[in-house]
């Protein structure tokens, strides 16, 4: 019970740094870091891989920053989207129950990447359905962000032409925290003042 009350207590504050934050910082720790860091490690993975053990200890750490930048990512769009459909009046809030099982692909990544590196191939039977179901997640997830954010700040039901740009803006990361995260900081201000 304590170890529960220490998570949650753990990702509420993950939660309110990723609110707080401003643009620039989620820039910074969820583009610019990341893409140097792994460009820095990509040097060291070895021109040609056979198998796992192929790889390196540049590659592991390649694969492990890009599971880190991908789950600091997910925190990100988790975080907002959870704070967004709190804000929404019932009557409007979205379902959060895909939005909570859209969270697969953070599994989904190291067993593909394992699978990757230590067999000869994956069949396609396998693979394709798995991927493209992670990529649908993805793409959820960004809906259910935009669609979220534009309905708190219209305060009535919207549709596709509404949310269109938010949904885009957060496909087009790196452009688009510029764009959301500034209105993103100001709800979370003025719920925090209510």
């Amino acid at each position: 019970m304590l170890a529960e009350m220490d998570l949650l207590r753990d990702m509420k504050a993950v939660f309110n740094f990723f609110l707080k934050a401003k643009h620039w910082q989620v820039f910074l720790l969820l583009f610019a870091v990341p893409t140097i860091a792994e460009i820095v490690a990509s040097g060291y993975i070895p021109t040609t891989i056979r198998s796992g053990k192929d790889l390196g200890y540049g590659g592991l750490l390649y694969f492990v920053l890009m599971l880190l930048d991908t789950l600091c990512l997910f925190a990100w769009l988790w975080a907002m989207g959870s704070f967004l459909n709190s804000l929404q009046n019932p009557a409007q809030r979205l379902n959060p129950g895909f939005f909570r099982v859209a969270l697969v692909p953070l599994i989904y990544m190291p067993f593909f990447f394992w699978f990757f590196l230590n067999s000869e191939a994956i069949p396609v039977q396998v693979d394709f359905p798995l991927h493209l179901f992670a990529t649908l997640c993805f793409f959820y997830v960004f809906y259910f962000v935009a669609k979220s954010l534009v309905t708190v700040n219209k305060r009535k039901e919207v549709f596709i032409g509404d949310y269109a740009k938010s949904w885009i803006l957060l496909c087009l990361f790196p452009i688009g925290v510029w764009f959301i995260q500034p209105r993103i900081n100001q709800l979370y201000t003025e719920a925090m003042n209510r």
